[in-house]
């Protein structure tokens, strides 16, 4: 039987609404995901947080962003193939990359009720630290 916080998980890691997404704790270290970050991407999220108005790239699974929309704890960036949203919340930083070709509201108003959730989810805690990978 699936537990409570593995089907929270799995559910948004299997959505199809985006192609690849990913939760790292305020750390920087990997909670869930579908594809794996690379070495060095989370550091560059933590630090283009702490100076969103100067943030211009961003890094995610080898693929370089330009970000094109800065609010104080969300930025959307894209490239040629892709679109990007990161948000920080006060557990956790929640990224979705998907087809640049697609709607972008869809997944703007699935990122928002993703975030609200998983900051009320009393089994989520600030200093997660378990992998789910699906």
């Amino acid at each position: 039987m699936i537990e409570r916080k593995d089907k929270f998980y799995k559910e948004f890691l299997e959505n199809n609404l985006f192609y690849a997404t990913i939760i790292l704790n305020l750390n920087g270290a990997s909670i869930a995901y579908n594809k794996s970050p690379q070495m060095g991407e989370a550091d560059q999220i933590i630090k283009g947080f702490k100076n969103i108005k100067k943030w211009n790239t961003i890094q995610l699974m080898g693929e370089q962003y330009n970000i094109y929309i800065r609010e104080n704890n969300r930025v959307y960036g894209q490239n040629e193939k892709h679109g990007c949203i990161v948000v920080k919340t006060k557990k956790a930083y929640i990224i979705g990359v998907y087809i640049k070709k697609l709607e972008l509201l869809p997944r703007v108003s699935y990122m928002e009720k993703f975030c609200k959730t998983y900051e009320e989810e009393d089994i989520i805690k600030a200093d997660e630290k378990e992998k789910f990978v699906f």
